[in-house]
């Protein structure tokens, strides 16, 4: 079971879809694994909805979309179009986000 600093229990997520992801993550990766939520990483400070490090395979920095398939109406490189319960929202496409890609 991974390590979470602090402890899942007492970290803040935006979405239950970053609180599941979270528990998955705690659960499903091996003990060796270290994981961080909402913290400050790099130069200008950004906030990555996950930090996950294993001494070995290095580090990987996640971004959580709290989306399901059903939800996507479209997708471009540029924008989003999802159905949501107060109608149909475009938003730029997660992977335009500065160091994505």
């Amino acid at each position: 079971m991974a390590r979470f600093f602090p402890v899942r229990s007492q970290c803040q997520f935006d979405t239950p879809g970053e609180r599941r992801f979270a528990e998955r993550l705690e659960k499903l990766l091996e003990d060796d694994y270290l994981c961080w939520s909402n913290v400050p990483v790099g130069p200008k400070a950004r906030y990555p909805d996950f930090v996950v490090l294993h001494p070995k395979r290095g580090i990987l920095v996640l971004e959580a979309k709290d989306w399901k398939l059903a939800t996507i109406q479209s997708a471009t490189p540029g924008k989003v179009t999802l159905h949501t319960s107060s109608g149909i929202k475009t938003v730029a496409n997660p992977m335009l986000k500065e160091g994505c890609a």
